[in-house]
Formats: C-alpha cells, sequence, structure tokens
C-alpha cells in the first residue's frame, strides 16, 4: 500500500484458520523520523492484529501514514487468505 512516507507491506500467516503471525516486509524507513516511527509501531500493529484476527487495529498517534498502509496491506492479505488454505502466508499488495 503507498502512503505519502513509503510504501507498506505486510506478510501475514494462517493457520487453522488463524492469523498465527504478521510481518511488516515494507514500511517507511527513508527518513530517520520513519524509521523511529515504524520502529515504534509495528510491533504494536503487529501484535495488535493477530490479537484482534482482523485489520480492525488501532491508530498510534503520530503514525497516521504507517497506520493507513499497514491497515490497508494487511486487509488485503486476510482477503486474499479467505479463498486459501488453512495453512498459508499472504502479503498484501494494495
Amino acid at each position: 500500500m503507498q502512503t505519502n512516507r513509503g510504501d507498506v507491506q505486510v506478510r501475514i500467516t494462517v493457520s487453522g484458520g488463524k492469523i498465527t503471525n504478521v510481518t511488516a516486509i515494507t514500511y517507511p524507513n527513508e527518513t530517520s523520523q520513519s524509521q523511529t516511527i515504524s520502529a515504534q509501531v509495528i510491533p504494536t500493529f503487529q501484535s495488535e492484529a493477530v490479537k484482534s484476527q482482523n485489520a480492525d487495529i488501532q491508530l498510534v498517534s503520530g503514525a497516521t501514514e504507517t497506520y493507513t498502509g499497514f491497515k490497508g496491506s494487511l486487509q488485503d492479505a486476510i482477503n486474499q487468505t479467505m479463498s486459501g488454505s488453512s495453512t498459508s502466508s499472504t502479503q498484501g499488495q494494495s
């Protein structure tokens, strides 16, 4: 998913119909500010996605672009797995 701060691409792992892992493959990191924000919020977004089992994650103040990209890519990956097998790994491509 493209954002004003850079692209965000998320990979999810699904086992037994549940999201077991979420990994941010690509995220804003061109500037030191983007690197700092991404390092702080991406682990939170990943954890929330596994806990909620969907893309309904909470925005972290100051990370709107990363949030928008992460959530969009996460939803795309979830949509792709809905027609897939019970164990898969899918990347969001928004």
